[in-house]
């Protein structure tokens, strides 16, 4: 059964997040948006509403799985600061904005991943969507990439819409400006799965939300494989397109609802670092479900 992230008429949990990769020597040579000689700072912001049940836990988990993602050298070792697991508003929030800001260079580039509850216009922590697009664009960062899980979150990407002369060029000036939301303006988002061999024993709602969920798998390699219904390349690198490619249709089957997004972005820009087979193995290997999983992926081919 699909539970919709609802609260009175109009609830949403909402997720921003830029990505890309770092100047460690893992990623170094992907060709990516930086390179050994990058001289600025890559920050991740997550904010996870604090729930009870297995919300809450969706909440916590679609956070801490970009967190730990982008904070490595998988995913371009971004300086992270999160708020999970208490009570918070949107004063933590707007102090957290401005200690990023404070110290902010047009070079930096900025993750920020949100989820909770929410409404047509904003979120239930107090933070509105047009207060999220304002501050994004306030940095001018060099790269500013926007995932969105929320109900009726296609409003944030209406959102940005209202001030695209202000971005529409950002390509063309060899900058980036992507915002993907896991659903119309008109639409609900659903929880996700509830497990998921990928987080070995974790608790009810540890795979995140139905579009956390698929931007997750997205990012840890999912994305890039081709083959047995997969449109990925297979090159060991995870495009932005690919992810754009991958993330839909798992949030279809999974959540029953649609992404939508805009931007103006290159969609060969490289956002992560595909888990080579150790990693894999060392990911999975220490439950059944993930051993079974493995089994699964070298029947098919992917390792």
């Amino acid at each position: 059964m699909i539970h919709r992230f609802m609260l009175a008429s109009a609830v949403s949990a909402v997720a921003l997040c830029q990505a890309a990769c770092g100047k460690n020597p893992r990623t170094a040579n992907l060709s990516s948006i930086t390179d050994p000689d990058y001289t600025g700072t890559k920050h991740y912001f997550g904010w996870g509403e604090y729930l009870s049940g297995f919300m809450g836990n969706e909440t916590k988990y679609d956070v801490t799985h970009t967190h730990d993602l982008f904070t490595s050298g998988l995913g371009g070792d971004y300086e992270g600061r999160k708020l999970t697991s208490r009570e918070f508003d949107q004063d933590d929030i707007q102090r957290e904005w401005n200690s990023i800001r404070d110290n902010f260079k047009p070079e930096d580039m900025y993750v920020q991943y949100s989820s909770g509850h929410g409404y047509n216009d904003g979120l239930a922590v107090g933070v509105r969507y047009d207060e999220m697009r304002d501050y994004a664009m306030s940095l001018n960062a060099h790269e500013t990439i926007v995932f969105t899980m929320a109900c009726y979150s296609g409003n944030l990407v209406d959102s940005f819409n209202a001030r695209k002369r202000e971005w529409e060029n950002h390509r063309a000036e060899g900058r980036t400006l992507f915002v993907m939301a896991s659903s119309e303006s008109d639409d609900t988002s659903s929880t996700g799965p509830g497990r998921d061999p990928d987080e070995p024993n974790g608790p009810d709602g540890s795979a995140g939300s139905a579009f956390g969920h698929a931007l997750w798998k997205a990012l840890i390699g999912y994305a890039d494989r081709k083959g047995n219904g997969m449109t990925g390349n297979a090159d060991g690198k995870i495009s932005l397109q690919e992810i754009i490619n991958f993330t839909v249709r798992k949030t279809q089957q999974v959540g029953g609802h649609t992404p939508v997004y805009t931007g103006s972005y290159d969609p060969a820009l490289v956002i992560a670092k595909v888990p080579d087979a150790a990693e894999l193995e060392a990911l999975l290997g220490s439950s059944e479900e993930g051993r079974r999983e493995l089994a699964a992926l070298r029947a098919d081919g992917f390792l």
